[in-house]
């Protein structure tokens, strides 16, 4: 359990760097580029994703069960709100 715990985590790491990219100089990857237009913006909403994707999975871990549920409940805050924040930086199809 804690190495999968400890690769999961080391993946949403990972993740984050393309998103400090964005934040810091617009860059995103070359399959966001047609439909993303608000490149700073999907770097916070990644960022945001993955501290709670990283908080639901530590709450999963952690032993005590109100701890436990005050990191789910947070993480799984953190997540819609980044899936909410990715969703308005993307292009509408069409035009």
């Amino acid at each position: 359990m804690y190495v999968l715990t400890g690769v999961l985590m080391a993946l949403w790491v990972l993740a984050a760097v393309p998103a400090v990219a964005a934040i810091r100089t617009g860059w995103l990857l070359p399959w966001l580029r047609r439909r993303t237009h608000r490149p700073r913006m999907w770097g916070y909403a990644t960022l945001l994703g993955n501290t709670g994707a990283c908080l639901v999975l530590y709450g999963f871990v952690v032993d005590g069960r109100f701890a436990s549920d005050l990191l789910f409940g947070a993480g799984i805050l953190l997540v819609v709100t980044g899936a909410v924040l990715e969703f308005r930086t993307s292009r509408p199809r069409g035009r």
